[in-house]
């Protein structure tokens, strides 16, 4: 029991920084997720800064893509943080499983995650350490990004040591690789390069071991998806590519750019977009999370069917029109009105009129 509150109940997971377990809120009711900093680094001070900075970040965030922080305790030397507790598997796993997913897949777990950096860029708050075992995919079909616990607060002071490189290697961008100033669009760029490794099954760079790995953005541009897999739509492609570039300057300037970019992209019209800057998914939610998760999933629905779907309501509608006008006239044939409508002479007499008028 931590802080006469919650209670440990299942072990989820372990990393770096800490060891993550399911709990129960004892005030609440509830199940959460509560983080504990391994106790070989709790008493770092910075390191245990660098632990709270993710609830101070986090806590400030309001959105369906990011993981809730909901409070911090310390307990006789234990450092906690309690969370969102989510069901289902992280991006990394689910890779893992599959090796590499479909292109719609794709955009919607980078427009999620896009979505939810675009938050955090607007509180000031930079990622850093965008990655798949940071992404996750919950059952009810949620993408959710994780581990603000290496989040920079825009303006203040930058309590990691120097020369450090924060982040997994393989997703760096090139100034966190030169150790120079970075702001959102770093996190542009570990989007790119995660939605590459997911689209072609393996990283934009390749390398014998991490300092050759980090080396070889700053030297030369990524392969195009395209050249590593078929079937890659063009608009997905030049998306992935220009938020790979090495020059800042060059990728989107925003993740919201980025997120445009990956809804505008033409899936052999399974996704489509408007010509206003409010580009919209027309992806069905079910078939697009039968994606995520079935082993083997079914191809997505067409332009053309909705089409025919559409046509086949039309044509429903119009028959229903005819069938209660068809009824009314019946119903007003039988009373006086329609007697005197319907008659012999009256129709004679609107004929005459007729001719007279022509």
């Amino acid at each position: 029991m931590l802080a006469g509150r919650y209670r440990l109940d299942t072990h989820i997971a372990s990393g770096g920084m800490a060891e993550v377990w399911s709990a129960t809120d004892e005030v609440l009711g509830r199940q959460v997720a509560v983080k504990i900093l391994h106790s070989h680094i709790a008493d770092d001070p910075a390191m245990r800064s660098r632990f709270h900075a993710e609830a101070v970040a986090s806590a400030r965030l309001a959105h369906p893509s990011i993981v809730a922080i909901f409070d911090t305790c310390h307990d006789d030397g234990v450092e906690a943080l309690v969370m969102e507790l989510v069901r289902g598997r992280t991006l990394r796993d689910y890779l893992d499983e599959r090796g590499r997913l479909e292109p719609v897949e794709v955009v919607h777990i980078g427009a999620e995650v896009a979505s939810a950096l675009s938050c955090a860029h607007r509180a000031g708050i930079i990622h850093r350490d965008i990655k798949p075992a940071n992404i996750l995919l919950s059952d009810d079909g949620r993408v959710l990004v994780t581990d603000f616990g290496i989040a920079k607060v825009l303006g203040d002071v930058d309590s990691t040591r120097t020369s450090q490189l924060l982040g997994t290697v393989k997703y760096l961008a090139p100034e966190q690789v030169e150790g120079g100033p970075i702001d959102g669009r770093a996190d542009i760029y570990a989007l790119g390069a995660v939605l590459y490794e997911a689209l072609c099954g393996q990283p934009p760079f390749l390398a014998d071991n991490p300092a050759a790995l980090a080396l070889a953005r700053l030297h030369r541009d990524a392969p195009q998806p395209s050249t590593i897999v078929d079937g890659v739509p063009v608009d997905l492609d030049r998306a992935i590519v220009r938020s790979l570039e090495r020059v800042a300057a060059v990728r989107f300037q925003s993740a919201d750019d980025f997120r445009a970019a990956l809804l505008a992209a033409a899936l052999d019209g399974s996704i489509t977009s408007t010509s206003s800057a409010d580009s919209t998914i027309a992806v069905d939610r079910d078939d697009l999370f039968g994606h995520l998760f079935d082993p083997e999933p079914a191809a997505a629905p067409t332009v053309r069917r909705r089409v025919r779907r559409r046509g086949r309501y039309g044509l429903v509608l119009f028959v229903v029109i005819v069938l209660v006008l068809l009824l009314l006239a019946l119903l007003v044939a039988g009373t006086e009105l329609g007697e005197t409508l319907f008659s012999s002479e009256s129709a004679h007499a609107i004929t005459q009129t007729s001719n007279q008028s022509g």
